[in-house]
């Protein structure tokens, strides 16, 4: 029986993500629809009415590790890794994971795996700590300064990483697509970029932040490969910043001692204006409150993570915490401890990569196999077992509801 397209998308934007995933090998056409720009921000929108989702590293099922308060406006989605060792980035629920070696990009919605050679490391770097770095800070290996996000333009994934020499000047600087997974040549930023602090993507450009010696905001434009330098809000001097992706927006989270209080102010920019805005001050608890003390305001940080459908703020912070913050009443709530946060959870069907490049699953972080099958890449998740019968089921209720729409118009 032929189904048209829009009939097709109508049944389909009532699935689950498990369904959608097997679906998309039945024929050429699903497999456009199922692909397709329009029908990923139509399912976005639908999930935009749902509970909130972070993804995070980590097993749920090991309570001496991993602490979670439960909480009604957030999901935990945790990835089979372990991100403890092996910071990552983030971009559309896609996860940027470089390991000695390698960078491998995962797909946590379709449990695509590619891996790509990143040749050897730099050497270890004079000025680095390496005890200090690997408990409080986001060290890649090699020690370099990573960025993954979307080229808007041309819509391919792409990761940048620069590496720079015991003087602290630039020896290597390439910029690799997914979809062709080729290192290439990129030109070097205009000054160095410290390797402490994770990068974000918003809207077609990578930002890095630095602190020492000089506070500088620098952007990388993903399609026209050209770096720019962002000026930073005022009032911003003095404080140790972390940059996020907030509600598809620029954020710049500052934290700072006030009234011997540790103190949270968070900035956000409208690109490509890049206007500040304060949209988030934050008094987080005393200097002596047992969280944790570190002896240096600038190795303590906070990181935005998600807005709540009732407007409340989830942000983590240095020592593998997370919080919530109730805006309207200035209320912070711990919820969550010795949690390796990644990013907000959202699905994305886009194919990565060619077909005979691909694995399936993280156990191939570190031994990629010729053969593999979708593994159980999720601990938990709010995806159930569906079965043919259920899957007609779902197909024959939408397609009532379609007809009786036409019918009634």
């Amino acid at each position: 029986m032929y189904l048209v397209p829009d009939l097709l998308e109508e049944i389909f934007l009532q699935l689950p993500l498990k369904s959608i995933v097997k679906f998309r090998t039945v024929s050429k056409q699903w497999r456009s629809i199922l692909e397709s720009r329009r029908f990923e921000e139509r399912r976005l929108m639908m999930n935009a009415q749902t509970k909130t989702k972070i993804m995070a590293g980590g097993d749920h099922r090991n309570r001496t590790l991993t602490w979670f308060k439960e909480d009604e406006e957030v999901e935990i989605v945790y990835l089979q890794c372990d991100v403890t060792s092996r910071p990552s980035l983030s971009c559309d629920g896609l996860v940027c994971i470089p390991v000695p070696g390698w960078v491998n990009v995962f797909n946590p919605s379709t449990g695509e795996f590619l891996r790509f050679s990143s040749g050897r490391d730099p050497p270890f770097p004079g000025y680095a700590n390496y005890y200090l770095d690997s408990v409080l800070f986001d060290v890649f290996p090699g020690y370099w300064r990573m960025g993954f996000g979307r080229d808007n333009v041309s819509g391919s994934y792409k990761i940048v990483r620069m590496g720079f020499n015991h003087h602290w000047e630039i020896h290597r600087c390439e910029i690799l697509d997914v979809n062709i997974g080729r290192w290439q040549r990129l030109s070097p930023p205009p000054y160095e970029i410290g390797y402490r602090r994770k990068s974000t993507c918003v809207n077609g450009s990578i930002y890095w932040v630095e602190v020492l010696p000089d506070q500088k905001l620098l952007a990388l434009d993903l399609h026209a490969q050209e770096w720019r330098d962002v000026g930073l809000p005022l009032g911003a001097l003095g404080k140790s910043f972390q940059v996020a992706n907030l509600e598809k927006r620029l954020a710049l989270a500052a934290t700072y001692i006030d009234n011997d209080h540790w103190n949270v102010k968070i900035w956000s920019a409208e690109a490509p204006e890049e206007t500040w805005s304060v949209i988030y001050s934050i008094r987080l608890f005393p200097l002596d409150h047992p969280y944790d003390d570190p002896s240096s305001p600038l190795w303590f940080w906070t990181r935005p993570v998600a807005v709540s459908k009732k407007g409340n703020l989830f942000f983590q912070y240095s020592y593998k915490r997370l919080f919530k913050c109730y805006p309207e009443t200035g209320e912070v709530r711990f919820i969550a401890a010795e949690i390796c946060v990644i990013s907000p959870f959202v699905e994305n069907l886009v194919p990565l990569g060619r077909l005979d490049s691909k694995t399936y699953g993280l156990k191939h972080l570190d031994h990629v196999t010729l053969s593999s099958r979708i593994s159980n890449f999720f601990r938990r998740m709010e995806l159930k077992r569906s079965s043919i019968l259920v899957t007609t089921a779902v197909v024959t209720l939408v397609m009532f509801r379609y007809c009786s729409r036409l019918s009634r118009s």
